[in-house]
């Protein structure tokens, strides 16, 4: 029962929730402020709304008291944030719907939504993605299922993402890049890619909590260092001109930019994605980089046969003495006509009066 009215207890913040409901007071005064309390009597002015309720809530301004209150008010609304965001990433089973508190049920071979003002109501297209299986210890997978995207898991030799039959992703986060980086496994995968696609993409993927960006800007020099992350990355590009860097916020930024790239694009083949570069595994343990290089950008040699000539060719040295005959044999007719008109064109006549 309540007490009355000119009654006056004295209680802790841990009694406080029990005491609210036993004396159902008029006056609450507050001494030490704290956001537990707080929210305690706003439940109990809520759910006792004809209460006529006064709360009075001492403090010194710009006192650690008042510092601490405003803390706590500041980390429950980033948990909130956090709880929201969370909730908008969230997995669910592709049988549910995700939007109301009962289970509903879709058939999961339900066609995919679309909207009646875009094409005269057409069936939007699936696009689909070629992921490595060990991308999905990351949010980005889940995030292009969200978005719609056909989500194909296999082991990838090159490349981590796979958007075309031409076009190959490398996501590193920025602890992940620097440790790259510094272990030389970078250089190895954009060899790789360069190697095997026409596109080879690297994307940096940022946190979204974290500022976006390596370093403060009176932090980069003017002169190239070995331990700037600027400079490695200058030097990359310099390596590899045709690599393209992708900087993205966070994985909704990424899957986003993913599904404007699979515009009117060719769409992956995951059993060719995943043999690419398992032929060529082998072939790096026999043969010397800087050869195999220079023989891939020949003419007439492709990925298709540029471990054959390795296996039948002993050097660079030999293969441009063969004749047109023997290339004929070795790699077809077409191939071997590019490679010997490449290998026996006479320099151009500036060139050759500057020699003599």
């Amino acid at each position: 029962q309540p007490l009355p009215g000119d009654s006056v207890a004295i209680v802790t913040v841990e009694r406080l929730d029990q005491m609210l409901g036993e004396m159902v007071p008029s006056f609450v005064v507050v001494l030490d402020p704290d956001l537990t309390a707080t929210r305690q009597i706003e439940v109990f002015k809520a759910q006792n709304s004809e209460v006529p309720l006064k709360v009075y809530s001492l403090t010194y301004q710009r006192s650690v008291e008042e510092q601490r209150l405003i803390t706590d008010v500041r980390r429950e609304g980033e948990a909130f944030e956090a709880l929201i965001n969370n909730k908008a990433t969230m997995v669910i089973p592709e049988t549910q719907d995700g939007k109301s508190g009962s289970i509903i049920t879709i058939s999961p071979d339900a066609p995919v939504p679309t909207s009646t003002r875009r094409g005269g109501g057409a069936a939007k297209r699936r696009v689909r993605v070629v992921v490595d299986v060990r991308e999905f210890r990351s949010a980005l997978p889940n995030m292009l299922h969200l978005r719609g995207m056909e989500v194909i898991p296999v082991t990838l030799e090159v490349g981590d993402y796979i958007l075309s039959p031409h076009m190959c992703v490398e996501r590193k986060s920025v602890s992940d890049l620097f440790s790259s980086f510094a272990s030389g496994r970078l250089f190895q995968q954009v060899e790789a890619m360069v190697r095997f696609y026409r596109q080879a993409v690297l994307l940096i993927e940022f946190d979204e909590n974290r500022p976006f960006s390596f370093q403060s800007v009176s932090a980069i020099g003017s002169d190239i260092s070995a331990g700037s992350i600027t400079s490695k990355l200058t030097l990359l590009t310099l390596h590899f001109p045709s690599l393209k860097i992708m900087w993205m916020r966070s994985p909704h930024n990424t899957a986003e930019m993913f599904d404007q790239i699979k515009q009117n694009q060719e769409e992956p083949v995951a059993a060719d994605a995943e043999r690419v570069g398992l032929d060529d595994s082998a072939a790096k343990s026999s043969f010397n980089i800087v050869p195999q290089d220079l023989l891939r950008r020949l003419p007439g040699i492709n990925p298709h046969n540029v471990n054959y000539v390795m296996n039948h060719v002993t050097s660079l040295s030999e293969l441009c003495t063969l004749p047109l005959a023997s290339l004929k044999k070795l790699i077809g007719d077409q191939n071997a006509q590019q490679l010997h008109a490449f290998l026996h064109a006479k320099p151009p006549s500036s060139l050759a009066k500057g020699d003599e």
